[in-house]
């Protein structure tokens, strides 16, 4: 069924342009408001997104307002929507003097620069590899140690620093909770089974395992691998989301520590 959430935001929005019930089903073609009374109260199940695109356009919502409702529904961004999004974002990524990279709100990565591939030890290749697959970021946290060398540790700051593995899983059902009905959540979870560890983890971390005092805020040590030694480096990490379609995060990596300033600047070249 779908959620009062998303049916109370098309009728915050349609009350907001002072439409009718009528008026926005007449815009869409319904011959009455059953159906879109129906939506607005969560008795239906989730519109499709042929669907949500007509009552968006039907509300005259403008970008930002289009982009929360996306979200509220759980759409995933469609490919056209991806290349707009990285065509504006890809050279503030590329230019960036430390690791970034983008995502959506399913956690789907899809663009990341150099440098962040080179702090965790992965071949420039796999930027290919992320452009044609998107790959979720909690993947990244299994896959086997010749794949993914890195030991990275998170938190909400230095002192409260957790193993990847719970570290992902836990933020990961605090950030994308609203949607675990989704088609997409199930099968992302349903993929990752695959992976022994994440068997054993999945159903024993939640939200409490993993505590973040701010939503686009985490610290991040990383112990990397640079001309056959291991380097630490540690991080805060701010995501921001982005104005006019908050389904997209830009993700961004600022030096913690004299240290891992000092050494970035040779690190990188």
């Amino acid at each position: 069924m779908l959620t009062a959430t998303l049916g109370g935001l098309i009728k915050d929005y349609r009350i907001k342009k002072r439409l009718s019930q009528l008026e926005v089903s007449l815009r869409i073609g319904w011959k009455d408001t059953s159906r879109l009374s129906k939506i607005e109260q969560g008795r239906v199940g989730k519109p499709t997104r042929e669907t949500a695109e007509k009552i968006i356009k039907a509300l005259d919502l403008n970008m930002q307002e289009k982009g929360e409702l996306l979200l509220m529904g759980g759409y995933l961004p469609t490919a056209q929507e991806i290349k707009k999004i990285l065509k504006v974002l890809v050279p503030q990524v590329d230019n960036w003097s430390y690791p970034a990279y983008v995502m959506d709100f399913s956690w789907r990565l899809l663009y990341s620069n150099d440098l962040n591939l080179k702090v965790l030890t992965l071949p420039l290749s796999v930027k290919d590899f992320i452009e044609k697959e998107y790959p979720n970021v909690l993947l990244f946290a299994f896959l086997p140690k010749e794949q993914f060398p890195a030991e990275v540790e998170k938190g909400e700051d230095k002192n409260h620093l957790k193993p990847f593995q719970i570290a992902q899983i836990a933020a990961f059902k605090t950030e994308t909770h609203q949607f675990q009905n989704e088609g997409w959540y199930n099968k992302l979870v349903q993929d990752l089974m695959k992976f022994e560890k994440f068997r054993e983890l999945w159903s024993k971390i939640d939200q409490k395992d993993y505590h973040k005092k701010l939503y686009d805020y985490e610290y991040k040590k990383i112990n990397s691998v640079y001309e056959g030694k291991k380097r630490s480096f540690e991080f805060h990490i701010f995501t921001a989301k982005i104005i006019y379609d908050p389904r997209f995060q830009l993700v961004l990596y600022f030096p913690a520590n004299k240290e891992t300033d000092r050494y970035w600047e040779k690190f990188k070249r």
